[in-house]
């Protein structure tokens, strides 16, 4: 049985032993794209225009890219204390296309089961003659929400669950030569640690939250006094800045927890 206590403490120990290289990857993949889309933003207030919302979107896809090639190296950094910033950033671009094979299949099999359910009873519950006059949009059927509500209760605990056993779904992806027989890898390796993880999981988005919207709240209200309501684009960056780096931690904190996760399960399930 995996004690979730001893990966924490792995966890502390490699990011405490690894900061500062830890620090650079999520500077590098994480922080720097995200404030150049903040930037973008900024620039989106006073330039509208479809070549420059192309440009955005572009960049969207770019920086998805690099915040996954930083998982991958964030990942192979936690799992080997010999691998160093050259070996991982290296180790990232080479499991690069099989990561992004892995997570287009979540994300397409998340748009069937979840996305396009709901999307259908919502599009029924409006009335499309309305929107075709330009009328302003009707509000939903209430039955029909209704009735959608146990059925995204249901969903929201399928989606746990599945979280849960796809935890170390790219440290898989990562340390083994391995594409989308990472699922049934990552399915194995916490077979009978779901609902420990799922606590976990659930702790960790409260922390998140809470960690998030304090920091937004705090700032928020500091650069509106600061800066007052003609200094919306200091707001923006500043926020996005405070943002960004909370949010690089807990992508190090995570990436982490799951590679020793993977390493714990994989020592115990070759060994077994």
């Amino acid at each position: 049985m995996i004690r979730i206590g001893t990966v924490w403490d792995r966890t502390t120990e490699v990011i405490a032993g690894r900061a500062g290289l830890l620090a650079w990857l999520a500077g590098v993949f994480l922080f720097a794209p995200g404030m150049l889309q903040a930037v973008l933003r900024v620039f989106a207030m006073t330039t509208p225009g479809a070549s420059f919302k192309l440009l955005a979107g572009l960049v969207g896809l770019a920086v998805a890219v690099l915040a996954l090639w930083g998982t991958l190296a964030m990942t192979a950094m936690a799992s080997d204390p010999a691998v160093g910033r050259h070996d991982a950033i290296a180790i990232g671009r080479r499991r690069l296309p099989a990561a992004i094979a892995v997570l287009l299949v979540v994300m397409v099999v998340t748009f069937v089961v979840v996305l396009a359910p709901v999307a259908y009873v919502v599009a029924g519950s409006i009335d499309m003659a309305q929107l075709e006059q330009g009328m302003p949009m009707p509000a939903l059927d209430g039955a029909r929400v209704a009735a959608l509500t146990p059925a995204l209760f249901v969903l929201s605990l399928v989606a746990l669950w599945a979280g849960a056993r796809l935890l170390p779904l790219f440290a898989v992806v990562t340390n083994e030569r391995r594409g989308l027989g990472a699922f049934a890898r990552s399915f194995a390796l916490t077979r009978g640690s779901t609902m420990k993880l799922i606590g976990l999981m659930l702790l960790y988005a409260i922390v998140a939250i809470v960690l998030l919207t304090a920091v937004t709240w705090v700032l928020g209200s500091v650069a509106q006094l600061i800066f007052g309501d003609e200094g919306q684009v200091w707001t923006i960056l500043l926020l996005a800045t405070a943002t960004g780096i909370v949010t690089a931690g807990l992508g190090v904190l995570q990436t982490t927890f799951s590679a020793q996760f993977y390493l714990a399960a994989r020592e115990r399930l070759d060994h077994a």
